[in-house]
């Protein structure tokens, strides 16, 4: 089995990487989530475990969580 494997585009455009791969690619994963605002869901047994945003859409999520509080 390869090192690496690319992250694959799922339907709700989050692109999904399973976890056995993610250190190789973890400062490329990192870019894209800073540069081009890419989601990446790091995956156990093809379910979504952890995902890697950045720090202004987490900020953001949480304002919308309050304000439907």
């Amino acid at each position: 089995m390869p090192d690496t494997q690319k992250p694959v585009l799922a339907e709700d455009g989050v692109q999904e990487l399973p976890l056995t791969y993610a250190r190789a690619q973890l400062t490329q994963l990192i870019e894209d989530a800073r540069e081009n605002d890419v989601v990446t869901a790091l995956t156990v047994r093809g379910r979504r475990r952890i995902c890697l945003v950045t720090p202004e859409f987490y900020e953001e999520a949480m304002q919308l969580m309050r304000e439907q509080a």
